[in-house]
């Protein structure tokens, strides 16, 4: 196991930024099974993804039902009750400083306008379903999430390209079923930081490099990507740079 590859059982307690050999990233697998789970935020920004089942929520005087994909933004210095399920929810936590506001982000609400793109093409083995949840319109001061579906069989993060020292970023992997996928990391092809099966609740941490994967034929490859800001507020998705033998720009 590298230092990049995490299994589920791994991430059940919070793991902190030096724990995933990145600098301002938090994660925490959390399983809600009745009892109620309760998150706080404190000096972070929070992104709590529910990548199994569906999960009850009481933020201040709001509540609901959190679903497959669904995602809750947390601002600073607050708190938030998780209970009923069965669901297991992946909280993200990053460092910020002003507040921000509360929001339910609903996987269908995404899926309905420009915030789902499709990049890649068929015939070239690439083409990917991704949703942007937390894009440079949203109110977070560092974190941009999304969530990527890849075709059966087929590559995403393609071509290859990284983010510099401008993002760092973490996959986890879901909904895939029994399937598995590969994961790439690297700077150098010749001595990769990682070549990783992965499958259901596994993660990748990627502090640089460049970091593409394909999925298996039964599946495909899901995963909801979190990418957080070194510098805050500067949160550009396309700001990023391919592997020039591959290609100048994201297919």
């Amino acid at each position: 196991m590298s230092k990049y590859h995490f299994k589920p059982g791994e991430t059940l307690k919070l793991l902190e930024p030096g724990d995933l050999g990145l600098v301002y990233t938090s994660l925490q697998r959390l399983e809600i099974n009745g009892a109620t789970v309760s998150v706080k935020s404190g000096g972070n920004e929070l992104c709590l993804v529910v990548i199994e089942g569906e999960v009850s929520y009481r933020f201040k005087d709001r509540s609901g039902v959190a679903g497959l994909g669904d995602m809750l933004y947390l601002p600073i210095e607050s708190a938030i009750d998780l209970t009923n399920g069965p669901a297991i929810v992946i909280r993200y936590g990053a460092p910020c400083k002003r507040q921000t506001s509360f929001a339910h982000i609903a996987f269908k609400d995404v899926d309905a306008d420009e915030r789902h793109k499709v990049y890649g093409k068929v015939e070239s083995g690439t083409r990917r379903d991704v949703w942007n949840f937390i894009d440079e319109s949203f109110d977070s001061s560092r974190l941009l999430m999304g969530i990527c579906y890849g075709a059966p069989g087929g590559w995403t993060a393609w071509p290859p390209h990284e983010h510099g020292v401008k993002r760092e970023e973490v996959y986890i992997y879901f909904n895939m079923d029994d399937g598995f996928a590969l994961q790439c990391v690297y700077e150098d092809m010749q001595n990769p930081d990682a070549i990783a099966l992965v499958q259901n609740g596994h993660l990748i941490a990627i502090p640089s490099g460049y970091h593409p994967n394909v999925g298996c034929p039964k599946t495909g490859i899901r995963y909801v990507y979190c990418m957080v800001s070194t510098t805050a507020e500067d949160r550009k998705f396309m700001d990023l740079h391919t592997q020039a033998i591959y290609g100048d720009k994201l297919e």
